[in-house]
């Protein structure tokens, strides 16, 4: 193959900006960046897999052409050489788009450069802390869920202690659970954590689940725990005199407790992941 040394390649620096993830809903934005070198575009064509759904052709009358790609909708106006949008998108709009840029005669140089984009279902509610009681001794376990209810993708969930990120040896992640219905997931991360040492000279701590997808979705949600010695004290300074408490001291002696820890809203994700989150604080 001989290449003439006249031959100059026109195209340079071509890229493009697609978002990652995206709500259902909104509108998306994309961008082909490219340097022409001097020479005169040909075209610009966008693909959604190997399909063609908008193209740009400055010495065309009209300059713009769409073609129908189910679930995409291009927002004519807002669309041009360098520019295109597409409008509330849904999640059929999931999948690799593509720019394809074309230089005029002599060259005809042409360029195609991809990118991924997730339409994401967020959730409806903010996650939930399940399990966690109010009151705790030091040497207590405690044992607790945080769940984040149909979204696409599953949510990803991270305990936290006082804005501390939780060690993962002290987490469980459940499988996900996928509702047949409406194709959404839902996320569950355990927590068993050992109280020792952090109830020393303060009298709460504040556990915190976060819920992240992407960089489209965030929510937080706390749970304060409280140091019990301070409930003895005054209950054992009344003339009554201290009630009878079951003090739980082991992971083990919690198991009577865990019913409320396995609490979710559908019964037949509670079944599935009740004896297996046991079964895996036994085997430690």
């Amino acid at each position: 193959l001989r290449i003439s040394a006249d031959l100059v390649i026109t195209l340079k620096d071509v890229r493009v900006s697609v978002p990652v993830a995206i709500r259902r809903g909104d509108n998306a934005n994309l961008i082909c960046h490219y340097d022409m070198e001097g020479a005169e575009l040909y075209s610009v064509k966008w693909y959604k897999g190997k399909r063609e759904f908008f193209r740009y052709t400055p010495k065309e009358i009209p300059a713009l052409k769409s073609f129908v790609v189910a679930g995409l909708s291009v927002e004519r106006p807002l669309s041009n050489g360098s520019h295109l949008t597409l409008v509330a998108v849904e999640p059929a709009a999931t999948g690799k788009y593509s720019c394809e840029v074309s230089a005029d005669l002599p060259s005809f140089d042409t360029m195609i450069v991809s990118s991924e984009m997730e339409v994401v279902d967020v959730p409806v509610t903010k996650p939930l802390i399940t399990g966690i009681k109010q009151f705790y001794r030091i040497g207590d376990v405690v044992l607790g869920n945080c769940t984040s209810y149909n979204s696409k993708p599953a949510a990803n969930l991270t305990w936290l202690l006082d804005d501390k990120k939780i060690n993962a040896s002290q987490m469980m992640q459940y499988p996900i659970y996928k509702d047949q219905r409406s194709g959404l997931d839902t996320s569950t991360l355990g927590l068993f954590f050992h109280l020792s040492h952090h109830f020393l000279g303060r009298s709460k701590l504040k556990f915190s689940c976060i819920a992240v997808i992407y960089d489209v979705y965030e929510q937080r949600v706390d749970r304060w725990i409280e140091d019990e010695r301070p409930k003895l004290m005054a209950a054992s300074a009344s003339p009554v005199g201290l009630n009878p408490v079951n003090y739980v001291h082991s992971i083990y002696d919690q198991s009577s407790a865990a019913s409320s820890y396995h609490h979710h809203d559908s019964s037949d994700f509670d079944n599935q992941n009740s004896d297996a989150y046991m079964t895996q604080i036994q085997g430690n």
